[in-house]
């Protein structure tokens, strides 16, 4: 059965208990992506709707980092008050 849990962020997410593994190792991976970013490598640009002509933000970055930071810190405290 799905339950509702909410992040500290505000937004949510509908899952299955034994789904928040899977949804922790994700957010773990989103996390890593941010955190190999480097914004000095001048090939590294954004891609969106196929093309891009400018460099993600270090503030945009940063503030994805804090975003996953704090989402795997929820999820591990959904897995912990789980069993």
């Amino acid at each position: 059965m799905k339950k509702h849990f909410q992040y500290s962020d505000g937004e949510s997410v509908i899952v299955e208990e034994k789904a928040l593994p899977e949804l922790l190792h994700q957010n773990q991976a989103y996390l890593q992506n941010y955190l190999d970013v480097d914004l000095a490598d001048e090939s590294y640009i954004a891609r969106g709707n196929g093309f891009c002509d400018a460099k993600y933000s270090e503030d945009f970055i940063e503030s994805q980092i804090l975003k996953y930071q704090n989402r795997i810190k929820d999820i591990e405290g959904w897995l912990s008050n789980k069993g």
